[in-house]
């Protein structure tokens, strides 16, 4: 059996329209195209983990189901990365959607899409106080609603929770974050993450701490930032 080389981690929200599009296998071919390989490497395993919020309760999410489809059509595949030496580095990819943490994978994390209410930090202002003074003004109705979480006409019911939501994600960033580090002890190469979010900044040094080899594919284009070092360790930052 080949030796696992590398683990990709995809935070599949954080990719841009046209690389959902693209697809899976696309992101992960262009992300391992860009690791520094040892030439010395001539084979090796590589597991892809996506992650998102693929339950609502503990109902699969009909973009789970989706990805799923599209993993089980894609993967394992075989793709060949050109090396400086002229030989290609043959690796075994397979892709799964993350629903459990990588040291318990028999424990799925259910509940991770949620569906919310109002934000509790949302003001909205007197229409006086700005300026206005039409009496049609609809911010007063807006203020009522949102403080009040019930329409002001008389007889209506109702509730914010039925006009006003978002939908987001809870868990997953954690999940990533474990997967991330407890990956170090498993992986003989190198960690991709793929993902422009700073909130992995911490699980990025820690891996650089745990003399883990780390590479960051950016979806976005890379703004100036400062680069994540630990003595002569760094984070390789890359665009997909």
């Amino acid at each position: 059996m080949d030796d696992l080389i590398a683990i990709v981690f995809i935070d599949y929200d954080n990719l841009l329209p046209n690389h959902k599009t693209a697809g899976v296998l696309d992101v992960v071919t262009k992300a391992l195209a860009q690791v520094p390989w040892d030439v010395s490497l001539t084979r090796g395993t590589c597991e892809v983990r996506v992650y998102g919020g693929w339950y609502e309760g503990n109902q699969m999410t009909r973009m789970a189901q989706d990805l799923t489809a599209e993993l089980q059509r894609d993967f394992p595949k075989v793709i060949p990365i050109p090396q400086a030496s002229g030989q290609n580095l043959t690796l075994k990819v397979n892709a799964e959607v993350a629903v459990s943490l990588l040291q318990d994978p028999g424990h799925h994390l259910f509940n991770t899409f949620r569906r919310k209410g109002r934000p509790s930090n949302v003001r909205v202002e007197k229409p006086i106080d700005i300026g206005c003074s039409d009496s049609t003004c609809v911010l007063p109705q807006v203020k009522h609603l949102l403080s009040k979480g019930n329409c002001p006409k008389t007889g209506c019911t109702v509730t914010n929770c039925d006009l006003v939501y978002r939908s987001e994600q809870k868990i997953v960033d954690t999940m990533l974050t474990c997967d991330m580090v407890h990956a170090v002890d498993r992986v003989s190469s190198h960690v991709v993450l793929v993902s422009g979010d700073d909130d992995f900044l911490p699980p990025l040094r820690t891996i650089l701490l745990r003399g883990g080899a780390v590479i960051r594919c950016h979806p976005k284009s890379m703004q100036q930032r400062q680069p994540i070092m630990l003595g002569s360790a760094q984070v390789l930052e890359v665009e997909l």
